[in-house]
């Protein structure tokens, strides 16, 4: 009698720790962010970039403000294209700056930037497909990885996005863009305002 007393208490904790710690949990959280992220009126947000194409690598300094469906960016470094700002809305991207260009390489056939794709990834944070959902420790912090399938129609590769949030906070820590199972863009936040 004690022994399936004991035997009915172990099976019933196991069932607790699988049901609070698993993949649902994790999928839970994700939902409950995406949903945090898509009532966000207004997003501003300091993020080291690093774009790599394999025969060429830039790194940025960025800051961006998102509101509703349109963002801008500026260029804090590097020092040789400072002040670059840029607006992404759903016409395009307009520049400003005195006469220089922000060459950045294209991802796909139809482009991939840095500039394209922070807003690509802040769309994903909104109202993605998460493909995947878990927890992580980046330098002793606890996170919380999800990724997003980002794939266009007309490519063949794979184009994902993973982001870890903070899992207290909810704010991004750091992202990546991968193309075909290669990282192409690296993201590192730092300051991170939602209103």
């Amino acid at each position: 009698m004690r022994k399936a007393a004991i035997l009915a208490l172990m099976t019933a904790l196991c069932i607790c720790l699988f049901a609070c710690g698993g993949k649902g949990g994790t999928d839970n959280l994700a939902e409950e962010i995406k949903k945090e992220y898509s009532e966000t009126e207004k997003m501003t947000l300091i993020v080291t970039v690093r774009a790599d194409y394999g025969s060429r690598v830039y790194d940025y300094k960025l800051r961006c403000v998102a509101e509703e469906d349109e963002m801008s960016i500026e260029v804090m470094e590097p020092e040789g294209i400072k002040g670059l700002k840029a607006h992404v809305s759903e016409e395009g991207i307009g520049l400003e700056y005195d006469g220089a260009t922000l060459d950045t390489g294209e991802l796909f056939g139809k482009g991939l930037s840095p500039i394209e794709g922070i807003p690509m990834m802040i769309r994903a944070w909104k109202g993605g497909y998460i493909t995947e959902s878990r927890s992580e420790k980046i330098d002793k912090q606890d996170t919380l990885a999800v990724t997003f399938d980002l794939k266009p129609a007309d490519s063949e590769k794979e184009l994902e996005h993973t982001v870890w949030f903070d899992k207290d906070s909810h704010l991004p820590v750091k992202a990546e863009i991968l193309y075909g199972g290669y990282r192409v863009i690296d993201c590192v936040f730092g300051n991170v305002i939602l209103e």
